[in-house]
């Protein structure tokens, strides 16, 4: 068992194909997710980009975040460093995950989510009886 099949089995929000996209996906744009309890936040990095240049969906357990920006001329640019390309990312949700919404500010979209698991599907603690 490597140490990514470590932080599968241990990891609570995505399922198993979050973590086979870290072998084959570009690092475009960057991303952090912080976790919390229930509680959750992607955080990506899209300098340079305007709410209208960006698309946030979830459909069918799937996560989809994508950028898109109209090229300018860049006649008078002398170099070129903040890139500025399109992108698409996708995270499988796991069935308990409840995307909240998103956030544009500072150049960091922020995506929020939540898990709401069933009544039923909780752990119930089972109280031991001695006689």
């Amino acid at each position: 068992m490597n140490e990514l099949d470590i932080l599968r089995n241990h990891f609570l929000g995505f399922q198993n194909d979050f973590f086979d996209n870290f072998r084959r996906v570009s690092t475009y744009p960057p991303y952090n997710i912080k976790e919390k309890d229930d509680k959750g936040v992607i955080e990506f990095a899209v300098a340079g980009f305007a709410e209208k240049d960006l698309k946030v969906e979830v459909k069918e357990n799937t996560l989809s975040i994508s950028g898109c920006k109209e090229k300018e001329l860049q006649e008078d640019l002398m170099h070129k460093g903040i890139s500025d390309r399109s992108f698409t990312k996708r995270f499988q949700l796991h069935k308990h995950i409840i995307v909240d919404n998103a956030e544009l500010k500072d150049g960091l979209l922020k995506v929020s989510y939540h898990r709401d698991i069933p009544e039923a599907e909780k752990p119930k603690q089972i109280k031991i009886k001695s006689k």
